[in-house]
């Protein structure tokens, strides 16, 4: 499966950007969750929601922030 590089918006890694698999029609995959950074190593840290967005012009997807589950 391919991979496509997508940029994040809202949540806690708003603006960074991260490689997510492509379906067969190039489409990047709906949603994506990502372990959110913790301060105690021993903690077990919620998961960030993030759901795919729109396509920009330049080509990049966005994928937008919807929330965090534990």
């Amino acid at each position: 499966m391919a991979e496509i590089r997508v940029r994040l918006r809202g949540g806690p890694e708003d603006g960074h950007e991260v490689a997510v698999s492509a379906d067969v029609a190039g489409k990047p995959v709906p949603r994506i969750t990502l372990p959110a950074r913790a301060r105690n190593a021993q903690a077990v840290p919620p998961l960030l929601i993030y759901e795919r967005g729109r396509k920009r012009p330049d080509g990049t997807w966005e994928f937008d922030y919807v929330g965090a589950e534990t």
